[in-house]
């Protein structure tokens, strides 16, 4: 009986005590200028992104008229079919421009967010941008004990220089985030 209570004992201190890990909070870029981030980027890696699995990905952001960001994001399947994900994008705190978040359109189903309901946003973090040719994006989320990072680092063109994606690629691994599962994006024979 004594080794059952201790045992649920420990499990109480763990389960209370930060067994479980949090997202990580990392810095995101000063004096983001939301408007020059604006327009069509290439997604040349990506982490934890288990909904496109196709090629060819690109995201596109425009100012609407009701002052949210357009997001159109677009993939193109092993059957050359091209899909698009829409949703919109808003700042996530007023004196921290590049603390976004993104609420995808009503009946797109992203497997990799938990569910949402009509206010649930999901954090979309610049952590790195030259607004020219690389943007260094992160978002996380908390399931049950563990976060879901991801990561994304996006150019103006389909290429972009390896050097570039080493510098981006270190700067995550300074916040311990594990990118030995980025996948690369193929963006050759696009449209």
């Amino acid at each position: 009986m004594q080794g059952l209570l201790l045992m649920l004992l420990v499990f109480a201190i763990c389960f209370t005590r930060g067994s479980s890990k949090a997202c990580p909070v990392i810095p995101v870029q000063q004096n983001f200028t939301l408007t020059q981030f604006m327009g069509t980027w290439y997604e040349v890696e990506g982490l934890s992104t288990r909904f496109i699995k196709g090629g060819c990905i690109t995201h596109t952001f425009a100012q609407r008229s009701d002052n949210w960001i357009q997001v159109n994001t677009t993939e193109k399947r092993d059957d050359g079919k091209r899909i698009l994900y829409t949703g919109k994008l808003s700042p996530a705190h007023v004196n921290e421009t590049a603390k976004l978040q993104i609420l995808f359109a009503e009946g797109v189903y992203l497997d990799f967010f938990p569910a949402q309901d009509e206010f649930s946003f999901i954090p979309f973090l610049v952590l790195a941008t030259d607004y020219r040719s690389y943007s260094l994006v992160y978002s996380c989320t908390q399931h049950s004990f563990n976060p879901t990072i991801y990561a994304w680092i996006f150019s103006r063109g389909p290429q972009i220089e390896e050097s570039t994606i080493k510098q981006l690629k270190d700067m995550l691994k300074e916040h311990n985030i594990r990118i030995d599962h980025m996948e690369t994006v193929d963006q050759k024979d696009c449209p």
